[in-house]
């Protein structure tokens, strides 16, 4: 599956200290394609950086509403289930 992703997605997979070898070895990987990047995934791979990404989607407590760090983790996940009905 080829996954879409903006720079600030690649960069916050990159720093996830959680990210397993063969996820990052992917985002390497990754081709410059329209501004954005193009990561190839397996269904192995787009599952667990599914997983990962869950860890850090968290609610403000006083507001109720994601984080910032929370709203990146989620468009990650968007990119993966839209590179998924693609």
């Amino acid at each position: 599956m080829q996954v879409t992703m903006s720079s600030e997605m690649v960069n916050a997979i990159r720093d996830t200290p959680e990210a397993p070898a063969n996820l990052l070895e992917s985002v390497e990987k990754a081709e410059s394609v329209d501004g954005a990047w193009s990561i190839s995934l397996t269904g192995d791979e787009r599952m667990a950086m599914e997983e990962m990404c869950q860890w850090y989607i968290q609610k403000d407590p006083d507001t109720g509403e994601l984080t910032e760090k929370g709203k990146l983790y989620n468009s990650i996940i968007d990119a993966l289930y839209d590179a998924e009905e693609a």
